[in-house]
């Protein structure tokens, strides 16, 4: 019998596991007993006399934060990295959440960045890297903390170090290495100029009480948490993710992992989809949790439909909005992003405004039952068929769960309501998924059209908190290297 098989047979065993998992959330290894067995060999094969008995009270004599603890928290985690890995979500940092940051913050020139989980630290610099190149001038006399966690306190080391192989900058464009790396032999250390605002410490999720000022991990501006919660159970991820939430400011910005999506993030946060990535903003306080995802869809208000001015259809045919809106000079003043009833004179661009909770249904009777809240959506929208809003979310939920036929929800929510911009964009994202470039273009151009008339800081109906300039940037990263 080999040392891993006496590892595994030991009686002990299941006990460290059961300890070392309930220590770091590392729920990965529940079904994986000949992994955790080979690294808990690792540590024991300069110990030949050490048993397995002996080496559980060790850890639980030193606690997660001890030197031997540590050593075995560092077998277990990965340390593999890059600059800009996914990147992606940082264009959609760059081009969408920085910027209304910036906005947000103006009064206090405050920003507040975490890189939850930054294993040896590529993720936080890279952080820096693009404030310093692309948000330099904005950022002038600016406060900017970019803090940088992990459970692995090895890691932490290598990140406070910043000097890293060939691995870690594969890919960079040259003149991005030469201008924030200085070349020493074989490695690359970044540059002191790109060190300035951030930090390292160690942290481990799972315990480490949330927020926590002394360590800068409160009031955030953008949190990034991504590939971390693939290693924890259901309700380690659901704590994080409600940890995450609390240390957000309204309308902060959360990035996980794409493996990470899901109803857990979407019952908290609002999805923001952009081209390659999708990353998550926290709802301001009143504002529905869920933007593509409603977290009780029975909770929307039932709408009387206003009385239309010629006989009722018997169910609104579909029709698809035309390429180019052409709009008079009395009318595009006054554009909306969402239908309002018929007035005398033309309404003024609508406010996202919180939903109420209807006496028709009970949130907590559909929350984390996915059919139960689709077939609540279906009956809402048939009791109120003319209501664009009812459409849209119907068709939001489609295109999550992956069910129905949202093109024909966004298609109906646009038959009733042509200025309705984000019926537009989630049209325009639901035909792009299915390989439709040519309407996913036309519908992206729609949106972009309907709020061109509209000021920067105005807030787009059923956006969650959205503006219209987030709006802009979104819509304008499809259209890269083309028509502006």
């Amino acid at each position: 019998m080999n040392r891993i098989d006496a590892i595994l047979r030991d009686p002990v065993f299941p006990r460290i596991k059961a300890a070392v998992i309930g220590a770091t959330g590392l729920a990965y290894y529940a079904d994986k007993d000949a992994a955790l067995a080979e690294r808990i060999n690792r540590r024991l094969s300069d110990k030949p006399t050490l048993g397995l008995a002996a080496y559980l009270a060790q850890l639980a004599g030193e606690g997660p934060t001890g030197p031997e603890y540590q050593a075995l928290i560092n077998e277990l985690t990965v340390g593999e990295t890059f600059f800009f890995r996914y990147a992606e979500q940082f264009e959609a940092l760059c081009a969408v959440a920085i910027p209304e940051c910036l906005r947000r913050n103006r009064e206090s020139r405050l920003l507040r960045i975490w890189s939850a989980g930054c294993s040896i630290g590529p993720e936080a610099y890279t952080l820096e890297i693009l404030l310093k190149r692309h948000f330099a001038d904005q950022l002038r006399d600016w406060q900017v903390s970019i803090v940088g966690t992990d459970l692995n306190a090895s890691f932490i080391e290598t990140a406070r170090r910043g000097v890293y192989g060939n691995w870690a900058v594969r890919g960079l464009d040259p003149a991005v290495l030469a201008e924030c790396f200085d070349r020493q032999g074989d490695l690359w250390a970044v540059k002191p100029r790109f060190r300035e605002w951030t930090s390292f410490s160690v942290f481990n999720l799972v315990e480490g009480p949330l927020p926590n000022y002394p360590r800068g991990l409160g009031a955030l501006d953008v949190v990034l948490c991504r590939n971390v919660m693939i290693y924890f159970d259901e309700p380690t991820r659901t704590r994080l993710l409600e940890n995450l939430h609390e240390v957000l400011v309204p309308n902060g910005w959360l990035v996980v992992g794409h493996a990470e999506t899901g109803q857990q993030v979407n019952s908290l946060f609002t999805p923001v989809p952009v081209p390659g990535a999708t990353i998550y903003r926290k709802p301001r306080p009143g504002c529905a949790p869920s933007a593509a995802l409603p977290a009780a869809p029975a909770a929307l208000p039932v709408i009387t439909p206003p009385i239309p001015a010629e006989p009722k259809p018997a169910e609104p045919k579909p029709a698809e909005p035309k390429p180019a809106k052409k709009r008079s000079a009395a009318t595009t003043p006054a554009a909306r992003l969402r239908a309002t009833p018929a007035k005398p004179a033309p309404a003024p661009l609508p406010t996202a405004q919180p939903t109420a909770a209807s006496p028709a249904g009970d949130p907590a009777a559909v929350d984390g039952d996915r059919a139960a809240a689709l077939d609540a959506c279906i009956a809402l929208a048939e009791r109120n068929r003319l209501d664009p809003v009812v459409h849209f979310r119907l068709g939001l939920l489609e295109e999550e769960l992956g069910v129905g036929d949202p093109i024909a929800a966004f298609k109906r929510a646009l038959y009733l309501d042509s200025d309705f911009a984000l019926a537009d964009y989630h049209l325009a994202l639901a035909y792009w998924r299915r390989g439709k470039l040519a309407p996913a273009q036309r519908h992206f151009r729609n949106a972009r059209a309907t709020v061109a008339a509209h000021d920067a800081t105005e807030l787009v109906a059923e956006g969650g908190g959205l503006t219209v300039a987030e709006l802009r940037s979104m819509i304008d990263l499809w259209f890269s290297g083309e028509e502006p």
